[in-house]
């Protein structure tokens, strides 16, 4: 059974997996196009697979990568989208609105400004969301879209790096606000406890349960976060597919602890069990749309070392419990499970 990653495959993987993640991320924000191209004028989405290779497009020559075109709803392929005259990226940098056709003021105040001009930064805001958005990518590709905007428009088209970075900073805020981790589903009502229980009782629940964990992920040949590491190295998506068995694999056992009767003592920890195996189950199933909403997927990888970190710090606790109560296993009795996941 080789369900359980080890701590250094863990620290070692989710490294490399969150650099990527994270990697577009900031790719995405600063330097990259949309992966549809066709449907940018339509969708607040930035897809962050396309970041990588092509972070500098500009498919119209006008100065404005794509990205920042889609986020100002002008088109890709016109250099000139309102036809000013003026090129879309030169308006931006003169602090000008690249959708509204200006022209110089003659009179009013002040005289000489372009009627374009750059709106106030509350009023910029009101133009990033023109739908509602349906996916966590959606949403953080919104609130981007809302923050640059306004700070675009206070800085009279150009964002230092402060500027850049207090964005960024803010997009990463609601990020972790997505990764936060759901409180616990199951408590005490949920379980059959079975009070004073026997010795022969406590160790026939910990065979059960144990020897149960084990036929069920007995076909779960590797971590789930090799599954995702390999979907993302390749962009074999479908492997992501192979996450289904673990889901139902965690759900399974949860339906099982919940039906079995567990020893007062065993209580707690039998609680803990259920519900980090339902928060890895969804945090499993986040992943599992990492293609179409990588930032759901990225929530779901923070969740799912959490909850790996905290099953890791279970199966430590349960085997100290046994070596307390004095009972031993053979190496072919189930309850063996939970000391050879809970070596120090």
């Amino acid at each position: 059974m080789g369900y359980l990653p080890s701590k250094n495959f863990i620290a070692l993987v989710s490294a490399i997996l969150v650099a990527m993640f994270s990697g577009w991320l900031s790719l995405r924000v600063w330097n990259a196009p949309s992966l549809a191209v066709k449907n940018a004028q339509k969708s607040a989405q930035i897809s962050f697979l396309a970041a990588y290779k092509e972070a500098t497009r500009d498919s119209d020559g006008d100065a404005l990568k794509d990205w920042e075109e889609i986020l100002w709803k002008t088109d890709i392929n016109n250099p000139d989208t309102d036809k000013d005259g003026t090129d879309d990226g030169e308006e931006v940098r003169e602090g000008r609105d690249p959708l509204i056709a200006g022209y110089k003021l003659k009179n009013g105040s002040p005289a000489g400004e372009w009627s374009d001009k750059f709106k106030t930064p509350e009023e910029a805001k009101g133009k990033a969301a023109t739908s509602a958005p349906q996916t966590l990518t959606e949403r953080i590709a919104q609130k981007f879209a809302v923050e640059y905007l306004s700070a675009l428009g206070g800085a009279g088209g150009e964002l230092d790096d402060f500027q850049k970075r207090a964005v960024s900073e803010s997009l990463l805020e609601s990020l972790a606000g997505a990764t936060l981790p759901a409180s616990n589903k199951f408590s005490d009502k949920d379980i059959l406890i079975e009070n004073g229980a026997s010795a022969d009782f406590i160790k026939s629940y910990l065979n059960s349960a144990g020897a149960f964990i084990e036929k069920t992920f007995s076909g779960l040949g590797e971590a789930e976060i090799n599954i995702l590491n390999r979907a993302m190295t390749t962009g074999n998506f479908k492997e992501l597919e192979k996450l289904l068995p673990y889901i139902n694999a965690y759900q399974k056992t949860i339906d099982f602890l919940k039906t079995k009767r567990v020893p007062g003592e065993y209580a707690a920890p039998h609680l803990e069990l259920m519900n980090t195996f339902y928060g890895i189950a969804l945090a499993v199933r986040d992943m599992q749309y990492s293609e179409k909403d990588p930032v759901r997927g990225l929530a779901g990888l923070s969740a799912y070392l959490n909850q790996v970190n905290r099953l890791s710090a279970f199966y430590k606790s349960m085997a100290r419990q046994i070596k307390a109560g004095s009972i031993a296993f053979s190496p072919t009795d189930g309850g063996n499970h939970f000391i050879k996941y809970g070596a120090e």
